[in-house]
């Protein structure tokens, strides 16, 4: 068999100005060089051509071959230039190349630095090497411990080789770590010339480089001159311009604006009850909300307290950790899942996830590992394996084997369940209550359940005994079932099948019945609307162009266009003179007129003045009005308490409300007065302390030298 791999390389020269193009092509499981022409220059006869990690070039007319799982470099005049004595072979930088070897004795791997004619530039005696132009970085293995070094092309020892990592940042210069991970600044030649005092270096830029120190950042140039102290949060280096933004700092206050701390952060958010997410250069800590660190340790994150137990993320890996710092749970896990007392854990094994069950000291309560844990339904952990499902109990203990389709509704130790592509009923003891057969199933509590076949839905005993069967819907409300009739009445059924309500429909021909509110159905006939009660009798005559459901007592009704309200004895309440209404729901009802919206009481008296562009009322009874894009805030009585004027209002029931205008936010009171300056980018309320955090961003400042 003889095929052409369709890859085209640009071939890299060191000497010529142009670039030809070659192909790899293969031949009975062997692999050689094509022109673009077509034309062979090396015979399919090798493992592989290209480089020992897949890659393929040509520099200097040479490339290379591997046979018998070893690497050599042949030219493209099909001249082997070695033997293939190593173990890897890689382009590194113009004409060199990185090789390894195996020896026959210790098996170890020893690099080493060839050119493209074979010579040996860098000695086969180093675990690893990193060439950078006339340098070379270095290591070996001193026990357990790489030690970095720096060498010349002639390898010559600039750097001794004790170090823990060597880095170059260009300009010929080179960031040198030592054992305490802390960095100093050397020369291409070996000079240091800076003291190991900086946490580490970025690459020079323009001949300057941004040095990092416990968490602040400054400048240094490529002299070793410090040209800003560390002291900065963040520092921009441009093509023609530095700019440099200082921490942040959080102002804690009282509601009188009283300066109580000054905190530097990036931001401090509540997390749960008296806990605090402090987010700095160093990463998420954990304080209480005196600022007092609950634990020494930062996280890459941290979530929200849920049962008194905060998720934390450490590098790429999830842990949990209580409200007084303690590790419940180290950072393994992919995925964690609180639910009460119980963790539900996730760890990536082989590309698969594998699910177990712990309980809240960390044991592991699963002897198995599962593909899914869903939270406890009051009976059993659902969980998944092998695509099956089944359940664990709060001890672990798989009660109900993983061997179903799904698992559905569960009522006290009942479990309605998919098995083969039927339906029946276990117990929690994988008893058959209900042995599989083909009509669906639903249980409706630890005594009844539906069946549903074809258009028919059966409401049976759990013995099987058909209590009630119908054709028609029916839902569940409560302690009963309702069933609409196919004439429009609605009944309503007891568990036992009993007929204990007939809601009747309208005698007479309609075009549509609404459901029932308050005793009364809306009704259309003729294309006009009026009300009948839940025994079909005619209440209120369809002579409206619209109405809404009763609510409180009264329905909105639409005569001539406008919209008003009426009694349930057809009395009109509130005149028709609006465009647009809404039920009455705590003594109000919303209103539109003439575009504007307001609240009025289900006398018909104006609650709230009807010139809003929008209204929203709030739990605690207050109202927030919108005038345009600005918003205020009137009481429960239509009072206004804060005129129309801000961006945003945050009622924070306490007498309180966080107001934003001109993207500030400030504090003021119910009755308007500032008690704290809209001059904030962030304004935060922490109800443990009753407390508010306060931020002004620095800005990023150009640096001149």
């Amino acid at each position: 068999m003889r095929s052409v791999l369709v890859f085209f390389f640009a071939v890299a020269l060191t000497v010529l100005a142009f670039a030809e193009r070659y192909n790899v092509f293969e031949e009975n499981g062997l692999f050689g060089i094509k022109s673009e022409n077509g034309e062979v220059i090396i015979p399919a006869a090798y493992e592989a051509v290209g480089w020992s990690n897949n890659s393929f070039s040509v520099i200097d007319q040479t490339t290379g071959y591997k046979l018998n799982n070893q690497w050599g470099l042949i030219s493209l005049a099909n001249k082997r230039i070695t033997s293939p004595d190593y173990f890897s072979l890689e382009h590194a930088e113009g004409n060199m190349l990185i090789a390894t070897k195996r020896s026959t004795l210790s098996f170890r791997i020893t690099a080493g630095c060839i050119d493209t004619k074979g010579k040996i530039i860098i000695p086969f005696k180093y675990a690893g090497i990193r060439l950078h132009g006339l340098r070379a970085v270095v290591y070996t293995l001193d026990g357990q411990q790489l030690k970095y070094g720096l060498i010349d092309l002639e390898n010559k020892l600039l750097i001794p080789q004790v170090y823990k990592n060597i880095y170059p940042l260009g300009s010929l210069r080179y960031a040198v770590q030592n054992t305490a991970n802390k960095t100093a600044l050397f020369t291409e030649s070996g000079k240091q010339i800076t003291p190991f005092s900086i946490d580490s270096i970025s690459q020079l830029r323009n001949n300057v480089a941004i040095i990092y120190q416990q968490g602040k950042q400054g400048l240094i140039n490529r002299d070793g001159s410090i040209l800003k102290e560390a002291v900065s949060r963040d520092i921009i280096l441009n093509e023609n311009s530095i700019r440099a933004k200082l921490p942040d700092s959080w102002l804690v206050l009282d509601a009188q604006n009283k300066r109580i701390r000054e905190v530097e952060a990036d931001s401090i958010v509540p997390i749960g009850s008296d806990r605090l997410k402090l987010v700095s250069a160093f990463g998420s800590q954990l304080l209480d909300t005196d600022f007092k660190p609950i634990t020494t340790s930062y996280f890459t994150s941290l979530g929200y307290f849920e049962n008194d137990n905060v998720v934390f993320r450490h590098n790429q890996n999830n842990g949990l950790i209580n409200k007084a710092g303690s590790v419940m749970l180290p950072a393994n896990f992919d995925q964690i899942i609180i639910d009460g007392d119980y963790f539900i854990v996730s760890q990536n094994v082989q590309g698969k996830y594998a699910w177990s069950l712990l309980n809240k000291n960390g044991a592991t309560l699963t002897t198995k590992v599962y593909e899914s844990i869903g939270k406890f339904n009051g009976t059993f952990f659902p969980v998944q394996k092998n695509g099956f499902y089944g359940g664990v109990d709060l001890t672990g203990n798989e009660i109900i084997a993983c061997a179903f389709d799904s698992l559905a509704d569960t009522h006290q130790n009942l479990v309605a369940v998919k098995f083969r592509g039927q339906y029946g009923i276990i117990d929690t003891d994988e008893r058959w209550i209900i042995t599989p057969q083909p009509n669906p199933i639903s249980l409706l509590n630890s005594e009844r359940y539906f069946e549903k076949s074809g258009s028919l839905t059966f409401l049976k005993s759990i013995n099987g005994e058909i209590i009630y069967f119908t054709t028609n819907p029916l839902t569940i409300e409560a302690d009963k079932l309702i069933e609409t009739i196919s004439s429009g009445g609605k009944w309503t059924i007891n568990f036992d099948g009993q007929i204990i309500h007939r809601e009747q429909p309208h005698a007479e021909r309609s075009e549509e019945i609404y459901p029932s509110s308050e005793g009364y159905r809306g009704l259309k006939k003729n294309g006009r609307y009026g009300f009948i009660d839940d025994q079909g009798r005619l209440r209120i005559a369809n002579r409206y162009e619209g109405i809404q459901p009763f609510s409180e007592g009264l329905a909105a009704v639409k005569i001539r266009g406008k919209w008003g309200y009426l009694s349930k004895e057809d009395k009109i309440v509130v005149q028709p003179v609006y465009e647009e209404v809404s039920p009455f729901s705590k003594g109000y009802a919303v209103v539109r007129q003439n575009g504007k919206y307001g609240l009025i009481y289900n006398t018909g008296k104006i609650a709230l003045e009807v010139r809003y562009d929008k209204i929203e009322l709030q739990e605690n009874g207050r109202i927030k009005i919108f005038s345009g894009d600005r918003v205020g805030l009137a009481d429960d009585g239509g009072n206004i308490l804060l005129q129309p004027k801000y961006e945003s209002a945050e009622d924070l029931e306490n007498g309180y409300v966080i107001v934003k205008q001109h993207d500030k936010f400030g504090l003021v009171t119910l009755q308007g007065i500032s008690t704290i300056p809209m001059q904030y980018d962030v304004l935060i309320y922490e109800k443990t302390k009753q407390v508010y955090f306060a931020l002004k961003k620095n800005e990023y400042l150009e640096l001149k030298f």
